[in-house]
């Protein structure tokens, strides 16, 4: 009996002390998992709150590239608006002297009004873009991209105290080594370890599925719950993609501004062709009609018109159809020999009518030129994605642009997805809140949805107010080229007539500027001044009483 008391005392003792081996070994584990564990989080919540302060970066440099860009068009259009009060007011010809013929001051006043338009609407369509943004950014930075800055309570719940591994199962304290947790189905949520992609044989090494302790599946439920805020509220029509969600959320947002932030672009470029033009006339009426410098004219039409090409060139991307815009410089040089013929020593019906021939030819060309610039404007319903190259300007394909003027816009949109190696840990934070991965919708889903808030933001009419705008603006100068070209036609009619024109008294030259004059009829000495009749009288249908001042005193 004494050898079976000590059997049985030895095996009490090697059982007490082989569990306390076990209790030891495992509670020694529990410890050390609950202080990585606090590490861990600790460190995953600093990467997180470092990662969202590059987001709010990246918000903050996206906004400043476009208010950046509205500042730089409000400065060019103010400028030319000094350079064009400067022409029309004090600079303008005719205040001193004899005017330019009709048809070349309406060449200059379309012009000049044409330029006022479009300076003008660059300032308020680059104002809206500029405040739009700024405002999107500012309300994102302060309500949705914040910092996720954990708090008491959720510190608290991460934290552990040695005394809470008496809450761990029976089987979890006295746990064998090298045997499995717990077995496939014990427990009701599934693998407990299954979140990241691991390697095959990494995961043969490693802990996974079921086989993870029991106090694991807890720290899950605490850590994850209410890390990080989500803005998938903002997201309209559902049109979620790969990249972080700040990022498809701003870009949703861009959907309100880019098209003001293109136009004023556009609204610039315009302006400056329709300014170089008018300065270009101007200067056909000042070198003729104030300082007679004919050749110096010719000079100053050549530069104007390299001018204008070169800024074709730079701002259309070339073999974007037939070149038709190429022929509005053109307009510059029919006006100038038109405005040569005007200012002739003598008067001759041919040379008149090759002179209406190079005005109608200038107005044409007007009319053609601003209906190709109307066609260059249009934004694209179709247009080609733009490929992303670092350092390069990019946007989605579902973003309807003028695709001429693709190149001299300079927007950059948010990716669609990150590159390889990056990570979204903030997003980690958010998938594992929602306790499963956001799925990335279809190609199909992606392309749908997004083209509908495109359309939603282009309103009820498909366009957006900015286009609407820059098209109602050259709409408004094909009108005014088309108007000037009848009231031209008025003036052909009634050349020569005893009301030369509709503003002038009978008997006077059209315009009051300079008479122009035949040659001597023979047997007499005297020139005849066109559209009066000449020292022997008016012509038939005006009155002697009616008659210019000049003509009683040469017949004197």
């Amino acid at each position: 009996m004494a050898g079976v008391e000590i059997g049985a005392a030895a095996a009490a003792v090697t059982a007490g002390s082989v569990g306390m081996g076990l209790f030891s070994y495992n509670r020694g584990n529990y410890l050390f998992d609950q202080k990585n564990h606090y590490t861990r989080f600790t460190a995953g919540l600093n990467m997180a709150i470092a990662q969202m302060g590059i987001y709010k970066q990246d918000i903050a440099q996206l906004t400043e590239l476009t208010a950046t860009r509205q500042d730089c068009y409000h400065g060019i259009a103010a400028m030319g608006l000094t350079i064009l009060t400067a022409i029309y007011c004090p600079g303008r010809v005719g205040l001193h002297t004899p005017p330019p013929p009709a048809w070349l001051m309406g060449l200059m006043f379309v012009n000049i009004a044409g330029c006022y338009m479009f300076l003008g609407l660059t300032l308020w369509l680059a104002m809206h873009a500029s405040m739009r943004a700024n405002t999107a950014a500012t309300h994102m930075l302060t309500r949705f991209v914040r910092l996720p800055i954990p708090s008491q309570g959720m510190l608290d719940k991460a934290r552990k105290f040695g005394s809470s591994y008496e809450e761990q199962p029976l089987k979890e304290v006295l746990r064998v080594p090298f045997t499995r947790h717990q077995k496939p189905g014990a427990g009701k949520e599934g693998g407990f370890n299954e979140d990241l992609q691991i390697d095959q044989q990494a995961q043969g090494r490693s802990r996974h599925g079921y086989d993870v302790p029991a106090w694991y599946r807890k720290e899950k439920a605490v850590d994850n719950n209410d890390t990080c805020e989500s803005i998938g509220s903002m997201m309209p029509l559902g049109a979620e993609g790969e990249a972080p969600e700040h990022f498809e959320a701003y870009r949703e947002l861009q959907l309100e501004w880019f098209p003001y932030d293109v136009y004023a672009r556009l609204s610039i470029f315009l302006a400056f062709m329709h300014l170089t033009h008018c300065w270009a006339y101007m200067q056909i009426g000042h070198q003729l009609a104030e300082t007679r410098a004919l050749f110096a004219c010719a000079i100053v039409m050549l530069p104007m018109f390299v001018l204008q090409q070169v800024i074709l060139t730079l701002d259309i991307i070339p073999g974007w159809g037939l070149p038709i815009h190429r022929l509005g410089p053109c307009a510059l040089w029919t006006a100038f020999f038109a405005a040569c013929i005007e200012y002739e020593r003598w008067f001759s019906s041919s040379t008149q009518g090759v002179c209406f021939l190079l005005v109608y030819a200038s107005y044409a060309i007007e009319i053609v030129y601003t209906l190709q610039l109307l066609r260059l404007c249009r934004p694209a319903c179709t247009a080609p994605e733009v490929v992303e190259s670092p350092g390069a300007s990019w946007w989605p394909g579902e973003w309807r642009l003028p695709t001429a003027f693709q190149h001299a816009i300079w927007l950059v949109a948010p990716p669609k997805k990150l590159e390889d190696g990056q990570v979204d840990i903030v997003a980690e934070l958010r998938d594992a809140q929602r306790d499963a991965p956001r799925l990335p919708p279809t190609e199909a889903a992606i392309t749908a949805e997004r083209r509908l808030d495109v359309h939603r933001a282009l309103g009820q009419q498909g366009e957006s107010a900015a286009w609407f705008n820059v098209k109602s603006g050259l709409v408004a100068m094909v009108l005014a080229w088309v108007f000037m070209t009848f009231g031209f036609t008025i003036e052909v009619i009634n050349q020569g007539t005893a009301h030369p024109s509709l503003l002038n008294a009978p008997g006077l030259p059209n315009n009051a500027r300079d008479p122009r004059y035949r040659p001597a009829k023979p047997g007499t000495h005297e020139p005849v001044e066109v559209g009066t009749g000449g020292v022997y009288g008016p012509a038939r249908g005006v009155h002697t009483s009616k008659m210019h001042r000049r003509l009683a005193d040469l017949a004197a």
